[in-house]
């Protein structure tokens, strides 16, 4: 905390001269803190993963069960179309299994008698094999009818409604991974060796001005833009409490190195003439001006 101090000037005094008067003057102790060196980026949030949900079959849409904005878990059910046809076709297939097996099951005894031969005997188990093919097929076609998230997310966006005909590849859904989200910028040429995956990154947006949220880098970029003379790169920033949404504009400071002592002034204490930068400092009860090299400043 600042505050007075008399002192007196370093510069001698003559011997007939009259001895100077001390001079009031405020001093502020220097500090020993933490300090990091970041590279600032800036970037935008992008959804971790991101899909667009198509039926697989053809029909009408019978059920929606999520909308815009809906957080859904992976396997979860979206839409269903209608399936009464393969359900009936379904139903038929089963009870042709169950005779198929049981002709298998009174077939194989009369195998073993020699009552029937080995041929007649393989077309009774052919049949079987048939008939559970079938009915795994009308399953699969009966479970194409049912649009799931493939992972857990968010809607952000219904692409049909009730009633609607849709066929195999319409896109009904577009669904994205919000947590962790990825933010995804450049940096410049000459900052590029100070960046590698794990670095601690710091990402602040408009909607929460003087927050910062914590993420870290992931990917470093292989090549340079010619263009812009940057590179790319990507970070994880997590999300648990869905603050941050996909599309956001950030910016960022990465954390590429860390002082434990880094010995701290106020930046009024520094001043800087004809390319030397001194602070002046207290010994003795006498100001004497030090040179010094400044690192960052914050």
């Amino acid at each position: 905390m600042p505050f007075e101090y008399c002192v007196k000037s370093h510069t001698p005094a003559a011997p007939e001269a009259k001895q100077p008067e001390a001079i009031v003057v405020t001093v502020t102790p220097a500090a020993v803190r933490p300090v990091e060196r970041t590279v600032s980026v800036v970037g935008t949030l992008e959804a971790n993963e991101q899909a667009d949900l198509a039926s697989e079959t053809e029909g009408q849409v019978m059920a929606v069960r999520s909308d815009l904005g809906d957080r859904v878990r992976r396997g979860q059910v979206l839409l269903e179309v209608r399936s009464d046809v393969v359900e009936a076709q379904l139903q038929e297939s089963e009870a042709s299994l169950e005779k198929a097996a049981a002709d298998e099951a009174r077939a194989a005894p009369l195998r073993a008698q020699g009552i029937i031969s080995q041929q007649e005997y393989e077309k009774v188990r052919t049949e079987l094999r048939v008939a559970q093919a079938r009915r795994d097929r009308l399953r699969i076609e009966r479970e194409r009818a049912h649009v799931r998230a493939p992972f857990d997310g968010s809607v952000s966006a219904r692409l049909t409604n009730l009633g609607d005909y849709v066929r195999p590849g319409t896109v009904v859904f577009r669904l994205v991974q919000d947590d962790p989200l990825k933010f995804r910028g450049e940096v410049p040429e000459r900052d590029v060796p100070s960046l590698k995956p794990g670095q601690v990154l710091r990402v602040s947006v408009d909607p929460y001005p003087g927050e910062a949220f914590p993420g870290a880098v992931t990917r470093v970029g292989a090549a340079s833009d010619p263009t812009a003379r940057s590179l790319a790169f990507e970070a994880a920033v997590p999300n648990h409490d869905r603050r941050l949404r996909p599309g956001f504009f950030g910016h960022g400071d990465v954390v590429v190195r860390r002082e434990e002592r880094a010995v701290a002034v106020p930046r009024a204490g520094i001043t800087t003439f004809a390319g030397v930068t001194k602070v002046f400092v207290v010994e003795n009860n006498v100001v004497r001006a030090r040179e010094v090299e400044v690192g960052r400043v914050r």
